[in-house]
């Protein structure tokens, strides 16, 4: 964040909305994993034998990864691991507000491997 010295002080930005509709089902395999194989298992992050986090999302381990690591609460679903870190710092590149309001509703929907 960046804070100008203009005598306004520094105001924290909300998150911009996902650009397009979610899907009524958000599907792991269709939509989480996709996301985490393009964001997330990429070389040096969160894939291999020495993941990022010792955290491994790719396939075919990701989705019981999350679980053997606690990352899924589908009783607070905003108090998850995954969406915690998605919502802060992950990924490196920066907060893809779609894929944040995926994974969240995934979670709420239940975090099924369907």
């Amino acid at each position: 964040m960046i804070c100008l010295l203009t005598g306004s002080g520094c105001k924290k930005t909300a998150a911009p909305a996902p650009a397009q509709p979610l899907p009524a089902v958000v599907s792991f395999n269709r939509d989480i994993q996709s996301f985490f194989n393009a964001s997330c298992a990429t070389g040096g992050c969160h894939v291999g034998s020495a993941p990022a986090s010792g955290l491994n999302l790719a396939p075919p381990s990701a989705y019981n990864n999350l679980f053997l690591k606690h990352e899924i609460d589908t009783l607070n679903p905003t108090q998850s691991n995954l969406y915690i870190m998605m919502n802060s710092n992950m990924p490196p590149a920066g907060k893809i507000p779609y894929d944040l309001a995926l994974t969240l509703k995934w979670i709420q929907q239940g975090a099924k491997n369907n």
